[in-house]
């Protein structure tokens, strides 16, 4: 199978793309800084037509996973042109892809979108038919999940037109090697810093084995197409609960900061769909504190080969 992988120098489509290699498919990257990744490679931009319709040449399955972030909640104020132009980059650039994607005659459109979507749900897991409301959320930023449900819409458009299309709502994809929120805190735990925790933050994160397992288990599955699946872990995480466990394994007196931000609250997801559709579910369960108190104490033992300083 000829497969792109857009964005498939990130996280995510850096283990998709030795993942589909390692299965026997022919993989070509589209990224902006390709650079190292796995298959050939394309340099540019989902926004340039001419370079999009160059790397679906000969394609037959497109994992599309690019998304440009230029809006944050850190920001100190609103910034019009970065919301303008994070809007225009992913939307115009999944146009684009879906457009040439059509005409390529590409039998298979996966898109990674996000639980974002939903807005902040609380423990309550939510399956695909709940109402989204990204406009509450500002996880990935203000504009984040606003232009994934956008994008996912689009997407279900070609599906009408004759495009084959897929979308996985992900959330909060982790491994040894992106522990994001996690890392950060072991940091300041080790560090005696306060940790800065959101209350009320969590959700049913998933291991990116999973998230993989996932997005090869629907490829080419015509049970698949024209449809949206929650693709998450199914174990309920709270971020509170992990910090303290960060704390306590650590050894540290960090007290912890509560940051009062309902809109970055919980995503809490059901993944029944996905099972009961094609009859794939997670393996991975309770996987992150097994994985922090993993880095706790590379984290520990690399203090020490420095002389116990950083």
């Amino acid at each position: 199978m000829r497969v792109l992988v857009t964005g498939g120098a990130g996280y995510i489509g850096c283990h998709l793309t030795r993942v589909l290699q390692a299965a026997g498919h022919t993989v070509r990257v589209l990224d902006l800084q390709p650079a190292g990744t796995a298959g050939e490679c394309f340099r540019g931009s989902i926004t340039d037509p001419e370079v999009v319709a160059q790397a679906l040449h000969g394609i037959e399955v497109v994992y599309h996973l690019a998304w440009a972030f230029r809006t944050w909640r850190f920001h100190p104020q609103i910034r019009p042109e970065e919301e303008r132009a994070e809007i225009e980059e992913n939307l115009c650039g999944t146009l684009n892809l879906l457009q040439a994607s059509l005409l390529a005659g590409v039998k298979h459109f996966l898109f990674a979108s996000s639980a974002v979507v939903y807005g902040p749900t609380g423990p309550l897991r939510v399956n695909e038919e709940y109402p989204c409301h990204p406009e509450r959320s500002t996880l990935g930023g203000p504009m984040y999940g606003i232009g994934k449900l956008a994008a996912e819409q689009m997407c279900l458009v070609y599906q009408q037109r004759g495009l084959p299309v897929t979308a996985f709502r992900l959330h909060g994809v982790f491994d040894d090697g992106e522990l994001n929120q996690f890392g950060r805190m072991i940091r300041q735990a080790l560090a005696g810093a306060p940790l800065q925790v959101t209350r009320g933050a969590g959700g049913e994160y998933a291991h990116v084995e999973d998230v993989l397992a996932g997005f090869l288990t629907a490829t080419g599955d015509p049970r698949a197409f024209g449809e949206t699946f929650n693709l998450a872990g199914t174990h309920t995480y709270d971020d509170a609960e992990l910090a303290r466990f960060v704390v306590e394994t650590a050894g540290s007196g960090s007290p912890i900061e509560w940051i009062e931000d309902p809109t970055q609250a919980m995503v809490s997801v059901s993944v029944e769909k996905i099972g009961r559709t094609l009859g794939f579910r997670p393996e991975k369960g309770e996987f992150l504190t097994p994985l922090i108190g993993q880095a706790l104490q590379a984290a520990r033992r690399g203090r020490l080969g420095s002389g116990g300083r950083r």
